[in-house]
């Protein structure tokens, strides 16, 4: 039994299109729905044997807690920060080992979906810190939003207008602890039919681990 988030169930029904054909019948079923509704009525149904769930903290204790009313094991995957760890070696040389560091560090705003190692934060070492960033920022700069069906485009829209909200609200909470906004840091306004879609500016900030927005998971994507 897969069930999607509410907001993102398409990739997987998609997915499923393309290799029903290749399955037994039974083998995969996909339930959709709210969390609330359909992901409760299935943690806590007797049918199940084991539950592996990923998503927020908060949510996991509630995962925890329909499992061991039924006595079955669970697998969580929950909130975390991520780091990147940039040792003053990686730019020994200017070389394409160099440039996949960089490239790595970048990888924050072109990570679409719930991946493990979609770096949050980059501790980069003092002697390389100037060189590294300068380079970084100026590839984050050139990253380009616009329509996902548009072949050229590298990141589109949030999933959703709480999804949004919630990351414009971290925006200001980083501003307000005195993190320094090294790139963008605002809504995208792309235009056009795309005005009012859900756009975020792939934003870097400087600060420093007891800041929130170096903390929280909710910018996972966004916030170094």
């Amino acid at each position: 039994m897969l069930k999607p988030a509410e907001q993102t169930p398409l990739s997987i029904l998609v997915l499923a299109e393309l290799i029903g054909d290749l399955l037994p019948p039974g083998v995969l079923n996909i339930v959709n729905g709210y969390g609330t509704e359909a992901g409760k009525a299935l943690a806590t149904s007797t049918r199940i044997a084991k539950i592996a769930f990923t998503g927020s903290t908060p949510v996991g204790r509630l995962i925890m807690g329909y499992a061991s009313q039924n006595l079955i094991p669970v697998t969580l995957e929950l909130g975390g920060k991520s780091p990147n760890i940039f040792f003053a070696d990686v730019a020994d040389q200017d070389d394409a080992f160099f440039d996949k560091a960089i490239e790595g560090f970048v990888m924050f705003a072109l990570n679409r979906g719930e991946v493990c190692t979609c770096p949050s934060r980059a501790l980069i070492h003092e002697s390389i810190y100037d060189r590294f960033m300068q380079r970084a920022l100026e590839r984050v700069a050139a990253i380009k939003q616009g329509n996902p069906l548009d072949p050229s485009t590298m990141i589109g829209a949030q999933a959703s207008l709480e999804q949004m909200d919630k990351i414009q609200g971290y925006l200001e909470i980083g501003r307000n602890e005195g993190a320094k906004v090294l790139v963008n840091g605002a809504r995208a306004h792309l235009g056009g039919d795309l005005e009012d879609g859900y756009y975020i500016q792939p934003t870097v900030f400087r600060g420093h681990n007891k800041m929130r927005v170096f903390r929280k998971k909710s910018l996972a994507r966004w916030c170094r």
